[in-house]
């Protein structure tokens, strides 16, 4: 049985930024957030941009979740040092499901770098990569030694 969003990160309402995962493979995930009009994180109709790469953020750390989860580990404590080459195409706006899209591109020691992605209606929101630093010890990541993935 998979564990919940509420077993796999801290977050909770209004914080909470994720409203489901749909896919986990591999170093990649998909989640889902749809935002109501006027909730935390919006305002005039529109997501805030620090609100998108929040919802990027708890994506990447629930798929790490997921992956402590599968290997009988607890999900990592993490957090985001960095947000580089990040691009906001079009607004977000409330009411309409957002597509977050992440994937693990490397691991180095304790650091790890996701491209991430939103889409919403099939149209590119918002993409760039995130950087964090995570306790490797909770979830047996790769370290600076070991193969890179």
């Amino acid at each position: 049985m998979e564990p919940t969003l509420a077993e796999l990160l801290p977050h909770r309402p209004p914080m909470l930024m994720v409203d489901a995962l749909v896919r986990c493979e591999g170093d990649s995930a998909v989640a889902v957030k749809t935002f109501a009009e006027g909730s935390y994180g919006t305002d005039g109709g529109c997501v805030l941009e620090g609100a998108l790469i929040e919802c990027l953020a708890q994506t990447v750390a629930a798929l790490h979740g997921i992956r402590a989860h599968q290997s009988g580990g607890r999900a990592p404590r993490g957090l985001l040092v960095g947000v580089t080459d990040f691009a906001f195409r079009r607004p977000a706006s409330c009411g309409r499901s957002l597509q977050l899209t992440v994937r693990i591109t490397r691991h180095l020691g304790p650091f790890c770098l996701a491209a991430g992605r939103i889409e919403q209606d099939g149209s590119l929101v918002a993409e760039g990569e995130l950087k964090f630093h995570l306790e490797e010890d909770r979830v047996g990541l790769p370290t600076a030694s070991s193969p890179q993935g």
